[in-house]
């Protein structure tokens, strides 16, 4: 029964430390790939820019 138990609290632990873990990971790399892969807010449309003359090669 105590051998029952020790092992009970190694897999509760391993479980624990995992969870955590998992966890973080989460926390961490959900946020980064939010913040990389998000679409940029497109101030103007391509032909505002070009008419503004920005890109004056285009025209």
């Amino acid at each position: 029964m105590e051998i029952f138990a020790e092992g009970l609290s190694v897999i509760g632990a391993m479980l624990l430390s995992v969870s955590c873990g998992l966890l973080l990971e989460e926390l961490v790399f959900g946020v980064l790939a939010r913040l990389f892969f998000a679409r940029q807010p497109e101030a103007r449309n391509e032909k505002e820019r070009n008419s503004q003359g920005e890109f004056p090669c285009l025209r």
